[in-house]
């Protein structure tokens, strides 16, 4: 180091420096500065029971991949966690998860923590959920045929007044 011109007291102090931050820079303390920052982000704040959903799934990969530092984390360990929720039928908070993981994985990457996101080669990994329509009065001529039979309802007491 001395022939390169380089102190070596000081590179020591330098790498002690980089190791604190970079072990204090695990997947939940980013999840954290990531859910914080959506929550007051002007315009497009979520809402308290968005930034409420968003928090608890990035807690189900607290056991898993949340203490790691952000950087050593690798798509399989992303899979891995994210598998762990899809193996207990929750296929759409898996699918959900793993957006939300990505977005934090961005996040480090523009906050120059991250070189890349480990999961942005993971779409299609999860087992796609099966959507289920509902019925629904899209035509106001209905809309005014439904208010006429829900006013003219002479069933239960209980079930008028709801």
């Amino acid at each position: 180091m001395l022939a390169e011109g380089k102190d070596p007291s000081f590179e020591r102090q330098r790498e002690k420096l980089r190791g604190q931050a970079l072990a204090d820079n695990t997947f939940t303390s980013i999840a954290q500065e990531y859910c914080n920052k959506r929550r007051r982000d002007g315009d497009r704040a979520w809402a308290p029971a968005t930034a409420t959903r968003c928090e608890y799934l990035l807690s189900l990969l607290d056991h898993s991949i949340g203490r790691m530092p952000i950087h050593e984390i690798e798509p399989i360990d992303a899979l891995a966690a994210i598998r762990k929720i899809e193996k207990r039928g929750k296929l759409e908070s898996a699918r959900r998860t793993l957006q939300l993981a990505s977005a934090v994985f961005r996040y480090a990457v523009a906050t120059a923590r991250l070189k890349s996101d480990p999961t942005r080669d993971l779409r299609g990994a999860l087992t796609t959920p099966t959507v289920t329509h509902y019925g629904a009065v899209t035509e106001a001529a209905q809309v005014g045929e439904l208010l006429r039979s829900i006013d003219g309802y002479e069933g239960q007491g209980m079930t008028k007044w709801a």
